[in-house]
């Protein structure tokens, strides 16, 4: 049996349409995900023009073909709203006004009715692809080939434009299979069913990844948590043994933290451990860590960091928290903090063996009147397998 255009029509129109389903019927499970539906109606409304593009050019009937051009430029545009949508991007719906200019101008210019549908679908296809490349330094493979296809499909209609400028396609008439334009009908099932995959999975991928994003992060403070703090302390550590560089810990604590709550409320006790946060962060260097162990305690690593330069940036950050927490939120807290700072020279010491010694600093520097920084010498170094107890 032989393929000719208009069964390659239907073919076309039929992927659309079930493409375009099934992202609205995953929309209609998951409505926040908004760019399923507006992708799942972008097919849809491409599989009602190509069916029109269809009927106009074997029953040549000026009607259905110049509605199906309104369409199909349509189909371009509405994916361009559902790119904005996905890049959190500005895209008002006035866009779909060029489709819909193209329609209405066709009684009077119907020469170049299928001249600017082209045109307008090329545009819509690349404008689609620059906002998802806008969007790059986001993580995501399924970005890649969403933008690959996208921008092919602009550059097919863009070719299909041409051939139509220059007369090779004939106006509302059936163009041979192996034509321009036989290609560009091919290419749009690829681009259909193609695209429709990966914007479900880009989707599926970005949702995976803020899971994973919020479990390693710390609600209140929006800094690692515990367990994301070990993790990339131990990779840290590791490169600093294979490099043979000194690595820096610093364990914090707020003094009093408890009175702080039982005399001001949570509220205020909030408040102070995200001040905190908001001077230890920019005192870091992008290459340190820095993490919440939990409560009012803190840990910082300085991969390549002596304890000289640790216990000034420890005095630094202990400096200015005093100073912007005189007040918080009305009330006079003048909370302060606690350091205790380790180094292991090579690297050889493991990241708990580190921590116990910053944390055994910590203690010592609680013991001796708090708000000050204390660092580990090799006596209590020596020490650290003994039971550390904890005061506030």
């Amino acid at each position: 049996m032989s393929l000719d255009l208009p069964t390659l029509m239907i073919m076309q129109s039929f992927a659309l349409a079930c493409a375009g389903a099934l992202l609205c019927l995953a929309w209609m499970q998951n409505r926040a995900a908004t760019v399923w539906g507006v992708w799942g109606l972008a097919n849809i409304v491409a599989a009602a023009g190509m069916l029109c593009l269809m009927l106009g050019a074997t029953r040549h009937e000026i009607a259905w073909s110049t509605i199906g051009r309104v369409l199909m430029p349509s189909q371009a545009a509405l994916m361009w709203k559902a790119a904005c949508i996905l890049e959190r991007k500005r895209g008002p719906l006035a866009v779909l006004l060029g489709p819909v200019a193209v329609g209405a101008a066709s009684p009077i210019l119907r020469s170049l009715t299928l001249l600017f549908s082209l045109a307008a679908g090329a545009a819509y296809a690349l404008a689609t692809a620059a906002v998802l490349w806008s969007g790059r330094k986001e993580p995501l493979t399924a970005r890649w080939p969403l933008i690959i296809l996208t921008a092919g499909h602009g550059i097919s209609l863009i070719f299909g434009t041409y051939s139509t400028f220059i007369g090779s396609a004939g106006e509302d008439a059936v163009p041979a299979l192996m034509s321009l334009f036989g290609f560009i009908y091919f290419e749009s099932i690829i681009f259909a069913l193609g695209t429709s995959v990966f914007v479900f999975a880009l989707v599926k991928e970005r949702s995976e990844a803020a899971s994973m994003a919020a479990a390693r992060t710390d609600p209140l403070t929006g800094i690692a948590n515990r367990a994301a703090f070990v993790a990339c302390a131990q990779r840290a550590l590791q490169r600093c043994q294979h490099d043979d560089t000194p690595v820096s810990a610093i364990m914090f604590d707020l003094d009093h933290f408890k009175a702080v709550n039982d005399r001001y409320g949570h509220s205020v006790g909030d408040a102070v451990i995200k001040q905190f946060c908001d001077v230890v962060v920019p005192a870091l260097r992008p290459t340190d860590l820095f993490g919440r162990m939990g409560g009012e305690e803190f840990a910082a690593l300085l991969p390549g960091s002596s304890i000289e330069v640790a216990c000034l940036r420890a005095e630094r950050i202990r400096l200015t928290f005093a100073e912007e927490c005189r007040f918080v939120r009305g009330h006079r807290v003048n909370a302060t903090v606690s350091g205790g700072v380790a180094v292991s020279l090579h690297g050889a010491q493991t990241l708990e063996v580190l921590l116990e010694e910053a944390d055994a600093t910590l203690y010592r520097a609680k013991s001796e009147g708090r708000n000050r920084v204390s660092r580990a010498d090799e006596a209590l170094a020596a020490s650290v397998g003994s039971t550390v107890h904890r005061v506030a």
